[in-house]
């Protein structure tokens, strides 16, 4: 039974608000606190523009931040002081730095994403950085909105990033499946593969900023993000260097540690406090079976629903059966793939020829698909049919205009 949002927060105060991001900050790479995010949503949710300087100013009142945080203690005002006044090694609004591509120009861009601000007489203020005014100020296309109802009870800065991403993601996807007549329930997950080191950055945990060559790597065309761990294992075993309380390994270096504080953490409370939820899935490469992605499959809570599916009893064959399994797969599926993607494909359908031969069919039905194997196995793990077309046209949406992988993946609850 999914949990209640929590109960501390005046969610009255917060329904019907909302915020937008341009879909290129979404992705910004930095680091900053939990309610240095909320804070920043709030803000430019009712932002006004300074048309002399084009910053965007806020002004929030105490008041109706202890409302919206639920905070009833006097604390409250130290944690807004400690955002608004830099001290060391306490992060501040003003430290909050970003690495992003700026849509217009298509270069790397860092900046400090608050230019200045002060709490005084329980008033918070703050400028944006004019240079960030266009992703966040009066945005028609290539953004997301956002429900401060939504983003303000997540308890993870972990699962408040994660949200954005992934929102941002299934907006995109939804608006272009639209558009070309599929999909129009939103009733089907929609995929995205992300690079391990890539989430970390996006999720500030690699720190895009502690190191120059960081950035420097990242402004390249092809960005080697294997180098880019390297080199935060360099940062951390300087830190150990100056620090002996230090460990010197890299935050959440061990996957099943990032995969509990992160991605597990994020997928629960998205599930009970927002309105999608998703599955993921690592993936792995070389002989080591390391894992470099994450392959997301994000669904509208709304449309779907989980379903306890009672468990098959699966044919044991032997080795000489599945060999020839294998061999009729050959018949069927007419590219070349290796043993490895065969046997997976095999593994999937639970060495039941009708069900590939089904996939097969949808697969081919598709203009292109870049993943064989994943389309397959997502095809059939997914009862997937073969798309009925539809002329209804999806135009609500003006956000959205840049081109997308099709959609490869689906796959239903287990």
């Amino acid at each position: 039974m999914a949990k209640k949002k929590d109960e501390s927060y005046d969610l009255s105060i917060l329904r019907g608000r909302q915020y937008s991001k341009s879909n290129s900050l979404i992705n910004a790479k930095g680091t900053t606190s939990l309610l240095a995010q909320k804070i920043f949503s709030v803000g430019i949710q009712q932002a006004q523009l300074d048309e002399s300087t084009g910053q965007l100013i806020t002004t929030l009142h105490g008041g109706d931040l202890r409302r919206i945080f639920g905070n009833k203690g006097g604390s409250f005002y130290e944690h807004i002081r400690d955002l608004v006044e830099p001290e060391k090694d306490k992060a501040s609004l003003l430290d909050w730095r970003i690495i992003y591509t700026n849509d217009s120009t298509k270069e790397l861009e860092a900046l400090n994403v608050v230019t200045d601000c002060k709490f005084k007489d329980g008033i918070l203020e703050m400028r944006y950085n004019n240079r960030i005014t266009d992703q966040l100020y009066q945005l028609k296309e290539n953004y997301t909105m956002f429900s401060l109802e939504e983003t303000i009870p997540l308890k993870s800065i972990y699962s408040y990033r994660i949200y954005e991403i992934l929102k941002s993601e299934f907006d995109k996807q939804s608006y272009l499946a639209h558009k070309r007549g599929e999909n129009l329930d939103n009733s089907e997950p929609y995929m995205m593969v992300m690079n391990l080191t890539d989430l970390k950055l996006r999720l500030g945990i690699i720190d895009p900023n502690e190191n120059k060559e960081i950035y420097n790597a990242l402004k390249k065309s092809n960005v080697d993000f294997d180098y880019i761990e390297q080199l935060s294992q360099k940062s951390a075993e300087r830190k150990k260097d100056k620090d002996a309380s230090n460990t010197g390994k890299p935050k959440y270096s061990v996957f099943s540690t990032f995969r509990k504080n992160t991605l597990d953490k994020a997928k629960e409370e998205l599930d009970e406090m927002t309105s999608i939820r998703f599955e993921y899935e690592p993936v792995k490469s070389g002989r080591g079976g390391k894992i470099h992605s994450i392959r997301f499959f994000i669904y509208d809570k709304k449309k779907t629903k989980v379903e306890v599916v009672e468990k098959k009893i699966v044919k044991v064959l032997t080795p000489e059966e599945k060999d020839e399994f294998i061999d009729s797969l050959n018949e069927i599926i007419e590219e070349r793939l290796k043993m490895k993607d065969l046997r997976a494909i095999a593994e999937a359908a639970e060495y039941d020829l009708s069900k590939v031969e089904k996939a097969y069919r949808v697969m081919s039905s598709k203009s292109s698909v870049n993943d064989i194997t994943a389309f397959m196995i997502s095809a059939i793990k997914g009862g997937y049919e073969e798309p009925v077309k539809k002329t209804t046209q999806f135009n609500k949406y003006e956000q959205r205009a840049d081109d997308f992988v099709e959609l490869e993946k689906i796959l239903l609850d287990n």
